[in-house]
């Protein structure tokens, strides 16, 4: 009996230790492997990296788990804009993966000239505003990456700015803001009312004053919003390529508290990133722009927009 329970102690702890081990093999691995990935996305061209992994999102060795949302992403193109083609969601997603990966954790230099430029051409367009000690909201759309028109907007005067999100895009934590060269606050919209309404309020303040940005995508869907506190009174009422739609009012709303220029602009990829940015729009005037500038970019930038997936888009019916 004893050398039986010798034998049982020793078997459950030579596991433990075997277990132990390949825990240690497979996270070394998966580092070398990021690192290496990371190398790969710091110095090769990106314009050759985005083409074997198109190449290989073809075959489906890349994006499989996006795969699902082509049919879905393609019917939604065809039903809205009566355009041909197909959506490809998953080279979408793999793209934006990428570019995200190379523009922080990689820090390509190449990638990082052409954000440089994009903030450039947003800050000129800024700042006539700011001369006219115009309150200045940054609107992009949902294009390329979301995490990008973010880095983009940061860099304009004052270099200081807040971007209003779901509670999901904070997954995009401090430490890759920070090799981004990102100095960017988050205002997630699932916080408890009372402190939406706290942290919402100082920032307009500084944005009155001209000192930092607010960022804000106003083409966010309501699949995201649906859950939060602000749901039922948070829509505006549109029609979007000829149909009734409800598209969310808090660039609006925030316009109007602080009477500020909004400026909508979105990303695209024509040989590299660069930027596309709309005429400035007065706060009166932004519940009439805002669906026409969304009808715009899907029709003429419809392979760059991230959202085609999502199954109600604008017209969920309440």
């Amino acid at each position: 009996m004893a050398i039986t329970r010798f034998l049982l102690v020793w078997i459950v702890f030579s596991t433990k230790n075997i277990g132990g081990y390949f825990h240690q093999v497979i996270h070394r691995l998966f580092s070398a492997l990021k690192t290496f990935l990371c190398w790969v996305l710091r110095f090769c061209n990106v314009r050759l990296v985005l083409a074997i992994a198109r190449g290989l999102c073809f075959l489906g060795v890349l994006g499989r788990e996006f795969r699902h949302q082509n049919p879905v992403a393609t019917q939604n193109f065809h039903c809205l804009t009566g355009q041909k083609g197909r959506i490809d969601a998953s080279w979408i997603a793999v793209r934006r993966k990428i570019l995200e990966a190379s523009a922080t954790w990689a820090q390509n230099p190449k990638v990082l000239q052409q954000l440089a430029a994009c903030t450039q051409q947003l800050d000129e367009a800024v700042a006539p505003l700011r001369l006219r000690k115009n309150a200045v909201i940054l609107a992009p759309l949902h294009s390329i990456s979301d995490v990008l028109a973010a880095m983009v907007a940061a860099g304009v005067t004052p270099g200081r700015a807040s971007v209003i999100v779901s509670s999901s895009a904070e997954q995009y934590n401090a430490r890759a803001r920070a090799l981004g060269g990102v100095n960017l606050s988050y205002c997630s919209i699932h916080q408890d009312s009372k402190q939406l309404a706290s942290s919402l309020t100082s920032l307009l303040s500084d944005v009155a004053m001209g000192h930092q940005n607010l960022i804000i995508f106003p083409d966010i869907t309501p699949d995201y919003t649906v859950q939060t506190e602000e749901a039922a009174s948070g829509k505006l009422r549109c029609r979007l390529f000829g149909r009734v739609a409800g598209l969310h009012s808090g660039i609006v709303r925030l316009a109007r508290a602080v009477s500020a220029q909004v400026v909508f602009y979105h990303l695209y990829e024509q040989d590299g990133l660069r930027i596309h940015i709309h005429e400035p729009v007065k706060a009166r005037d932004v519940a009439e722009k805002l669906p026409e500038i969304i009808e715009q970019a899907l029709q003429e930038y419809p392979h760059d927009w991230l959202l085609w997936h999502s199954h109600s888009l604008y017209f969920i019916n309440q």
